[in-house]
């Protein structure tokens, strides 16, 4: 839990100075998202990776800091969603005496498929509409394949994780308030289904190595995989891999 207010941790590492040395790293990290999903898989590539670091949700915060606010996401790629979420989080914990030098970390992915140029992209949680839910979203995508005659489409899952201090300062390597790592994984969506695992569009996503039709140890949807399978493999760890890698300097 966070420290009492009044009381916060500055999460310096002695001897660096975050504004001047890139070799410095935070020991306090805010997750930016309201996917009780997402918070999870990202704390827990984060703790087993980087013990030292304290991972907390935002709900985590003190309850006398109110609502977390709403951060509109218009950008029309994942990584301007990334940015806003990151940045509009830090700015808004600030307010609330959050140490500057912690940081958030924001995630914007979802599932873009060729036969539907790109789309849900990043509306893919909101594919179906707002407050849709992934079954929602589930029957759009299958309803999009089969209007145009399709039982499947090559796609690939995107994740662009961001992640941006709190005081809003800019990075020394980087040229803006938030570093961005990125994850690409290519896969195939069917109208058929598959898998209890997971979430949003995985019973859907086959892996390339899937051959259409009959179960074989290959044919397996996203939502087939176990956790540590998944994260080995997907956009998401992908890009944590990456965030990973600039924790290890």
């Amino acid at each position: 839990m966070p420290p009492a207010e009044g009381t916060v941790d500055s999460g310096l590492d002695p001897g660096l100075d975050p504004n001047l040395d890139p070799s410095w790293r935070p020991r306090r990290l805010w997750v930016a998202s309201g996917n009780p999903h997402k918070v999870d898989e990202l704390r827990r590539m984060l703790a087993a990776e980087v013990p030292s670091l304290q991972v907390l949700g935002l709900r985590d915060g003190s309850p006398t800091w109110g609502p977390v606010p709403r951060i509109d996401e218009t950008a029309d790629d994942f990584a301007g969603n990334a940015r806003l979420k990151a940045e509009g989080i830090a700015a808004w914990l600030l307010e609330h005496g959050e140490d500057g030098h912690s940081v958030v970390l924001s995630d914007d992915s979802g599932v873009c498929v060729d036969a539907l140029e790109g789309a849900p992209g990043v509306w893919s949680a909101r594919f179906a509409g707002p407050g849709a839910s992934d079954a929602d979203n589930n029957a759009k995508l299958v309803r999009e394949l089969q209007v145009r005659g399709l039982q499947a489409s090559r796609g690939h899952y995107r994740c662009v994780l961001a992640l941006a201090r709190v005081d809003g300062r800019r990075w020394p390597d980087s040229p803006g308030p938030s570093r961005l790592f990125e994850g690409r994984w290519d896969v195939e969506l069917r109208v058929q289904r598959r898998g209890a695992g997971g979430f949003g569009y995985d019973p859907h996503a086959w892996l390339l190595d899937a051959p259409p039709g009959g179960r074989t140890p290959e044919g397996r949807t996203v939502a087939e995989l176990s956790p540590d399978d998944k994260a080995a493999r997907s956009h998401r760890g992908q890009a944590m891999r990456a965030l990973l890698a600039w924790f290890r300097g």
